[in-house]
């Protein structure tokens, strides 16, 4: 993968000379680039000459990067040979049947398969990367997830053979570190979506794949690391206990879908309060159908789902309706239990939308102008991690970092019950920041789960949502985990 100079940085540049640059009230300048989202405001404090020191970061071996060296060449043989070995196919359906009656032979072969399976699974992705077009993987935020994932990469294939319950005590220990040191990965993914965007480096459709792949690889992976994590605490607590016939792993939480709309509807008011203050007058969540609806899911998965399905249905409704001053329409939510399948119908009097803008909205390609905005909102996000926090040591290995190191970072995306995710940060950031990815994202979560997003519209009155999931009881054989 080489990486040289080219004007398809620009934007990188800037976001690197404020990384590391105290603004100057005294230089002023005219925009470097007709590509840059950053407005003349920003740009008139950095001075050309700051910029200029770090033009060195868009050579082939960039200062900031620890992987990027002159023997990463040589390295990628390694890769190639993992990139070209093929996935091991697993379904909820096996995970869960791991964790019914546990046994300590049962911990040791888990342990080994994540330990097995991870390296593959990334090799595939970081090919993908490499595979890129040259003015594609050259962008700042890709490259931030090709190190990341190089990283891991490192880290995964060197770990020995796990034989006994203390290695794989260790083991554990090492995996959710590591899943805390690398964050900041879905929110470079989406931002560097959006650089594409504006520079229209790629195609849409290449762009959605490529999106879809790394979404729906990323979930894969987790859920396998997560569920491995998961079955060996169970089986601390309860060593050889047999569960339920519909046992499908304590990672998924039996919900109940009327009382996760509610709490995720206070949720987005919350955030919405700065643009329309009065609360009382804020839509009314109006539930109906068979409002006893329980399944289970994931917990950061669905509520990810409903809140950006409930923000677009609330601030449709706020700028149609919000100088009114009276009650705003409500958001009318309807829940069918089928037989395999859970639906949600979320209808709003937000004005609807055209019938040309409908057909873009599920596309991670936006027109440059949207995408700019988008990005500066991304960057407004309070506390963004943008930089990694990945260490190797002088020959190359990945060193695995103590959790503390990242607790209170803002994107910080952890396990179950005791840490919050990437996901339910950015259902809680402010109604201002707009990123115009939501809907894309939930369209890749649902069809991850065997579901469905689809929307109808009505230009001049509102819009109805149709979110469809499948009862990870049913064709649990088929949930597919097997998307490496």
């Amino acid at each position: 993968m080489f990486r040289l100079q080219t004007k398809t940085r620009l934007p990188s540049i800037l976001r690197l000379s404020r990384a590391y640059s105290k603004p100057q009230e005294t230089a002023s300048s005219s925009p470097i680039s007709s590509h840059s989202y950053i407005d003349d405001d920003i740009l008139s404090l950095v001075s050309k000459q700051k910029i200029a020191n770090h033009l060195e970061d868009l050579g082939p071996y960039p200062l900031y990067s620890l992987i990027l060296t002159p023997q990463h060449f040589f390295q990628n043989e390694v890769l190639m040979k993992y990139s070209q070995k093929l996935p091991h196919p697993v379904s909820l359906r096996q995970l869960a049947g791991y964790g019914k009656a546990l046994t300590k032979q049962k911990i040791l072969a888990s342990a080994n398969f994540v330990r097995l399976e991870l390296p593959i699974r990334l090799a595939m992705r970081i090919r993908d990367l490499q595979t890129l077009p040259f003015g594609v993987v050259n962008n700042f935020h890709l490259a931030q997830i090709y190190e990341s994932y190089y990283h891991l990469f490192n880290a995964f294939r060197k770990i020995p053979n796990i034989t006994t319950a203390s290695e794989n005590e260790r083991f554990c220990e090492d995996i959710s570190n590591l899943l805390d040191q690398h964050v900041f990965n879905l929110s470079h993914l989406m931002m560097g979506a959006l650089e594409v965007s504006i520079l229209e480096s790629l195609p849409q459709d290449a762009l959605d794949n490529f999106m879809s792949s790394m979404l729906r690889s990323r979930i894969s992976r987790r859920v396998i690391v997560e569920e491995h994590l998961s079955l060996t605490e169970i089986y601390k607590k309860h060593p050889y206990q047999r569960q339920s016939p519909d046992y499908i792993g304590e990672i998924f939480h039996r919900c109940n879908a009327a009382e996760h709309f509610k709490m995720v509807h206070e949720l987005v008011k919350d955030s919405s309060l700065e643009a329309f203050p009065n609360r009382d007058l804020m839509p009314d969540l109006e539930i109906d159908g068979d409002t006893s609806l329980s399944f289970p899911f994931m917990v950061p998965h669905l509520h990810y789902l409903f809140g950006e399905i409930l923000r677009n249905s609330m601030e449709a409704t706020i700028t149609t309706h919000g100088d009114s001053g009276k009650k705003l329409p409500p958001i009318k939510v309807t829940l069918i239990d089928s037989k395999k399948l859970v639906t949600f119908r979320i209808s709003d009097q937000g004005g609807g939308m055209s019938h040309e803008k409908l057909k873009s909205i599920w596309s991670f390609g936006k027109l440059p102008d949207h995408a700019r905005q988008s990005l500066a909102n991304f960057h407004s996000i309070p506390d963004l991690q943008m930089y990694s926090n990945l260490q190797v040591t002088p020959a190359g290995s990945s060193i695995i970092q103590l959790q503390d190191q990242l607790l209170g970072t803002s994107m910080a995306e952890t396990l179950p019950e005791t840490k919050k995710s990437t996901l339910d940060r950015l259902i809680n950031r402010h109604y201002k920041f707009k990123l115009g990815l939501g809907l894309p994202m939930c369209k890749v979560y649902a069809d991850y789960w065997n579901g469905n997003l689809s929307m109808n519209s009505i230009e001049g009155y509102g819009s109805d949502t149709c979110l469809e999931l499948s009862k990870l009881g049913f064709h649990s054989n088929v949930i597919q985990l097997d998307r490496a």
